[in-house]
């Protein structure tokens, strides 16, 4: 295991200890007010609490960015759902290509990332139990389990989810769902690590249209694409 992905599990075992106690949640739930203030994908999620439908985050890992977003619906807008979507096991085994090995980096590696994080959907299922947040956590690689959502509105996705296959995976089974003004995150683009999450970003809306914007309003910045408000989604 590399230094980075034990710290990362450290963290993780510091957040449970925390959620023991009283004191210690009312401590994690002031912390992730904290990391919402700095992030500008929270400031985006933000500007479509309005607008009908749920939210969906594609590529999850050990859960970080589900807890904030987790932590502005439970404030913000309670009846809403957010589906966490993830194989939990790493990448497919063909997903990774060529296009996703960015300078210095090594397809045999690449493919071993992320398989850590078995205990996320239990550790997300604590949280989301605990602070009463509508969360429900969608298992399997993307190719088997998005269209499920065929017929689902949503107000915000969030990509994560690193490769080439898989965000184009994402863009073309879920943009359709995703209602006039609402706002779609690419957490990867312009990433030097994973050139195929800004090609497919590229040339999925080279394709269909729309801006490729970057929010700058927090100390986190974010690039994303809001649907245009006379654009027709598909879900019903």
């Amino acid at each position: 295991m590399k230094r980075h992905e034990r710290r990362r599990l450290e963290r993780d075992l510091e957040t449970d200890r925390m959620l023991q106690t009283d004191a210690g949640r009312q401590q994690y739930w002031e912390m992730i007010a904290e990391r919402c203030a700095a992030d500008s994908m929270i400031a985006l999620l933000e500007t479509t609490l309005h607008l009908p439908g749920d939210v969906i985050e594609c590529g999850v890992y050990r859960g970080s960015s589900i807890q904030t977003i987790g932590r502005t619906l439970a404030d913000r807008a309670p009846e809403k759902t957010i589906y966490a979507c993830d194989s939990f096991e790493g990448f497919p085994e063909e997903g990774v290509g060529r296009v996703d090995v960015g300078f210095l980096r090594f397809l045999s590696r690449i493919r071993k990332k992320f398989r850590t994080c078995a205990d996320t959907p239990e550790r997300l299922q604590k949280i989301f139990s605990l602070f009463n947040i509508r969360g429900e956590i969608v298992r399997g690689y993307f190719s088997d389990t998005l269209g499920q959502f065929a017929a689902h509105k949503f107000c915000f996705i969030h990509l994560d989810c690193d490769i080439y296959s898989s965000y184009m995976d994402c863009l073309n089974t879920l943009y359709d769902n995703l209602v006039p003004g609402g706002v779609i995150v690419f957490d990867d683009y312009r990433s030097p690590k994973w050139p195929g999450a800004e090609k497919a970003v590229n040339e999925f809306f080279g394709r269909v249209g729309g801006d490729i914007l970057q929010c700058t309003e927090r100390k986190e910045p974010s690039w994303y694409v809001r649907k245009s408000a006379n654009a027709q989604s598909k879900a019903a």
